[in-house]
């Protein structure tokens, strides 16, 4: 009888038990955001990075790498005005990698012991029907430790808003050093 009612209660205890909800991984690509919108007839977003497989880096492991959501958010950011135009805007997307490092304490207190490192370096090319030309470089980067039983979720929700940090920035400081003349 003891046996059953184990079996009972420990068959009740796991179907009360629920899988944590966890959200998708989900990046600010700026498709709901007015563009910025440039004087030129054509941009162009080149990705010039080198893909990484091994450990330290681990952009390719996570669901949406630096490098293309920052591609998506250049592409849904900026918004040509002048489609006939033999003006372009060029980004050319040199480095965005993502970095785990393990941080080893021989303190019993100190709990960030993972950190992530975003490093993000891009070029922006404006070139007019004159064959003149101006170029920019923006680099940058984000850190974040975390615990090293941190849960994929948790890791997850770093990497997304590390992301996130860099689009936004870089966004935003390619239209405040745009030239006057292509801010429409």
């Amino acid at each position: 009888m003891f046996k059953i009612l184990s079996v009972v209660s420990t068959i009740l205890f796991l179907s009360s038990c629920q899988v944590p909800k966890v959200d998708l991984f989900s990046v600010n690509d700026y498709q709901n955001v007015q563009p910025f919108s440039v004087a030129v007839g054509t941009i162009e977003v080149q990705d010039e990075t080198t893909r990484y497989a091994e450990l330290p880096h681990i952009e390719t492991r996570i669901p949406i790498t630096p490098a293309k959501a920052l591609s998506q958010a250049l592409t849904n950011r900026f918004r040509v005005v002048f489609p006939g135009s033999s003006n372009t805007l060029t980004f050319l997307i040199r480095e965005a990698s993502l970095t785990q490092t393990l941080k080893e304490s021989n303190k019993w207190y100190i709990l960030d012991n993972i950190e992530y490192t975003l490093t993000y370096q891009l070029d922006i090319i404006y070139q007019n029907s004159e064959k003149k030309t101006e170029n920019q470089s923006i680099s940058g980067w984000e850190k974040q430790a975390l615990p090293k039983r941190s849960s994929l979720a948790d890791k997850e929700q770093t990497w997304q808003k590390m992301i996130d940090a860099m689009t936004q920035k870089v966004t935003d400081k390619i239209y405040a050093d745009m030239p006057q003349e292509y801010k429409r």
